[in-house]
């Protein structure tokens, strides 16, 4: 898909703009959290359910009912916000922030390397087939409020994982690292969000994981030329290659997930969907920055401004 038509024409939202609903998106999801306990609100949705299977008779009946709900608090915050143009609202609350403007001594909930529950297993490797050593979190820093994974030209001997021969050591002619959010925030389904943009000729990514190699959602994957979205799960998969915007400016990159489909967006514009094989297990965020074995390499950098994770209510 070729976004430079729909952005010059402005259909893709601009990232300044479309973050300033982002900014009420939030500001709202505080509320719809409140809503999870609304019995006024989980009636009328019912009630709005069934009537689209009823008889005509019984849809009569629940035409009036309908309309008294609508006239609760609850259920007339949810209605009006949703009937707005460009409204941002979901039926959705916030459960994952991050701005990264913490001080030091708030308790992250992030971790360096990949992740397994056993806690004897290494977790801080790369892959045979790559040319970084990942870097135990030395590749990480934040700055003025962005999370940075720099990939360096930096040789070091680190353990590689080869699927046959297991792990050996190996010299590396690059350094990055790999950010995940496993022991302190996993989630099945909602809305993921982060702000990104990248720089050099390397693959950077925002993705969902889990202990396995599958499931696995890319969010945000550049491979050095273009962007690609897409997901696996059972060894089966589909994805899009997104052409026509700059990785090195900052965009939106965002997945609603529900069981019945996954919708991939760059700012406010659709530009995938998938409905079948949808996973059904929590996962959880990862960031990382990577060189495949079969490319020249060079130095490079993934910045991220925020991420937001939503779930449905």
């Amino acid at each position: 898909m070729n976004l430079f038509w729909k952005k010059f024409f402005g259909r893709l939202m601009p990232t300044a703009k479309y973050e300033k609903q982002e900014v009420d998106f939030v500001t709202i999801s505080e509320k719809i959290k409140s809503l999870r306990y609304s019995s006024a609100l989980d009636a009328y949705k019912k009630l709005l359910l069934s009537s689209k299977f009823a008889s005509a008779e019984t849809r009569k009946q629940q035409k009036n009912r309908l309309h008294e709900l609508k006239k609760h608090p609850d259920v007339a915050f949810l209605l009006k916000n949703q009937s707005k143009k460009h409204s941002p609202v979901r039926d959705a609350y916030l459960t994952f922030s991050d701005d990264f403007y913490q001080p030091k001594s708030t308790e992250s909930r992030w971790n360096f390397g990949f992740y397994f529950s056993n806690e004897k297993l290494i977790r801080n490797y790369s892959f045979h087939n790559e040319k970084q050593a990942n870097n135990a979190g030395n590749n990480t820093t934040v700055h003025a409020g962005v999370l940075q994974i720099r990939t360096r030209r930096e040789a070091m001997k680190s353990l590689a994982w080869h699927p046959v021969n297991g792990f050996t050591e190996k010299q590396f002619a690059y350094t990055s690292d790999v950010l995940q959010s496993a022991k302190g925030f996993r989630q099945e389904g909602g809305i993921f969000k982060a702000k990104i943009r990248c720089t050099g000729n390397i693959h950077h990514a925002f993705w969902l994981g889990t202990e396995k190699k599958e499931p696995h959602i890319n969010i945000f994957h550049f491979n050095g030329s273009e962007i690609q979205l897409g997901f696996m799960n059972r060894q089966q998969g589909d994805g899009v290659i997104i052409k026509g915007i700059n990785p090195a400016t900052y965009f939106i990159y965002s997945l609603e997930w529900t069981k019945d489909e996954l919708i991939w967006y760059i700012n406010n514009l659709v530009v995938f969907r998938a409905k079948n094989n949808i996973p059904t297990e929590q996962m959880f965020l990862v960031f990382n920055s990577f060189i495949p074995e079969n490319r020249i390499g060079e130095e490079g950098l993934l910045e991220v401004d925020w991420v937001r994770v939503y779930q449905w209510i």
